[in-house]
């Protein structure tokens, strides 16, 4: 792991990085199932091109490469920072993957699934970005933007995608139907209580 090998069998992945706000949302182990996908439909158009997938990393982000079917090969003799390094492995096969063009409906994490059109919104091209509303654009506010929940009774979901509002972005943040609206008891703040909150 420590030296290039050009046209090795072996593909190195060197990091996978998501941002802190997004992270614990099954992001990172979806980007590892897709990188994974496409190394196996390289195979296929050429036979025995990657045989394994390496990469070394700390302790506390095992399970996340476990759940993506790596195995603990053990401690790595890279030395770098003042915390160890393990050494991951994962043979391709085609068992359990994801195939490029396949709906993304991939378990996640625990019982959560990447919903619909999420994978196909992120590869959109950038031209022709979707225009946004305010809340406040809506006559009803958000009476207009939540709409009732197909299958479950009493549960209220966002109507449209949520976007990012940066006019040359158009990210899509929550797609449609996976937001559940949740009113809670409107709390009294006392004007102490909130100078203690800014201070």
């Amino acid at each position: 792991m420590s030296n290039h090998v050009p046209n090795s069998s072996s593909v190195c992945i060197h990091s996978v990085c998501v941002s802190g706000s997004h992270r614990r949302l099954g992001i990172a182990l979806a980007l590892l199932k897709e990188y994974i996908a496409r190394l196996e439909k390289a195979n296929q158009v050429s036979p025995s091109k990657y045989d394994r997938v390496l990469l070394i990393t700390h302790e506390t982000t095992r399970k996340l490469y476990e759940k993506a079917g790596f195995e603990w090969v053990g401690r790595s003799s890279v030395v770098h920072g003042s915390q160890p390094w393990f050494e991951m492995r994962r043979d391709l096969t085609t068992s359990g993957l994801v195939t490029l063009g396949e709906t993304p409906e991939q378990i996640i994490e625990g019982n959560q699934q990447i919903p619909p059109g999420v994978l196909e919104a992120l590869h959109r091209p950038k031209g022709g970005l979707p225009s946004s509303k305010l809340i406040t654009d809506f006559p009803h506010g958000l009476m207009d933007i939540v709409e009732a929940h197909d299958e479950k009774a009493g549960v209220s979901v966002n109507k449209f995608d949520l976007l990012c509002p940066r006019g040359d972005c158009g990210s899509v943040i929550l797609k449609k139907g996976v937001g559940r609206w949740v009113e809670r008891a409107s709390v009294q703040v006392s004007t102490f209580q909130l100078l203690d909150m800014i201070a």
